[in-house]
């Protein structure tokens, strides 16, 4: 393990509560978008120094993100991003899955025709780039089409939820990707589940979406055992 400098913006005067969670925030993204990656360190000192706060928040920020379990703490290591490992992504997948296809149900019961409508457009500007190649845009827009359908839902407790846990593995859904074949057959996936919305089929929706989550729960772990292998 080494320590490693990332650069964090410093932080503005605030009152106590409001540093603390900017200072989560920021260590939140820092460790979500892969700045600071798993077995790196997070020194209280250096911290907060870079962020010219007290070390009161950013200890505070840092108990939060073990709640999450984005951080863990070890005897005489202290603070460090946590490693996520196969079981962890498996938990997960398997909790998305529950929770998405009642996301999906929802949505097909409750969405409003404007937030159809741009559902169905991100579904076609996803169908356009998966004949191009470009993961970049692909990922960006189907994080998008994901949180219309939790939106749609009409629940902040589960929009919460999914949200923390795509966060969770949100690197995931690209090596997914790169498995032969999974682009096309996501495009199809989200293409069953639109439709099933439009219907207002909740018991479909609640279906396609159930499949989708496993099917790339497939495609990410046999995308990962090429690797071993």
């Amino acid at each position: 393990m080494v320590d490693k400098e990332v650069y964090l913006e410093p932080i503005e005067e605030e009152p106590q509560a409001q540093v603390r969670d900017k200072v989560y925030f920021r260590l939140r993204q820092a460790i979500l978008k892969g700045h600071l990656k798993p077995g790196d360190r997070l020194i209280e000192r250096k911290l907060a120094e870079q962020l010219s706060v007290s070390r009161t928040p950013v200890r505070e920020a840092i108990r939060m993100l073990e709640l999450e379990g984005l951080v863990s703490h070890l005897p005489r290591i202290g603070a460090m991003v946590a490693q996520v490992n196969d079981m962890d992504v498996l938990e997960v997948y398997h909790i998305r899955a529950v929770l998405e296809g009642l996301a999906a149900r929802m949505a097909a019961e409750k969405i409003e025709p404007h937030q159809l409508q741009h559902l169905t457009k991100l579904l076609e500007t996803m169908e356009q780039l998966s004949d191009t190649g470009d993961l970049d845009k692909l990922e960006k827009v189907h994080r998008e089409f994901n949180d219309a359908i939790y939106r749609a839902a009409d629940s902040p407790r589960l929009y919460g939820m999914i949200t923390f846990l795509v966060d969770y593995i949100s690197s995931c859904a690209r090596v997914g990707y790169s498995y032969p074949g999974r682009v096309k057959e996501a495009a199809r996936e989200h293409r069953r589940l639109v439709e099933a919305i439009k219907l207002r089929d909740g018991d479909l929706a609640e279906q396609v979406a159930r499949e989708h989550i496993n099917n790339s729960r497939y495609a990410y772990f046999r995308e990962m055992s090429k690797n071993i292998d």
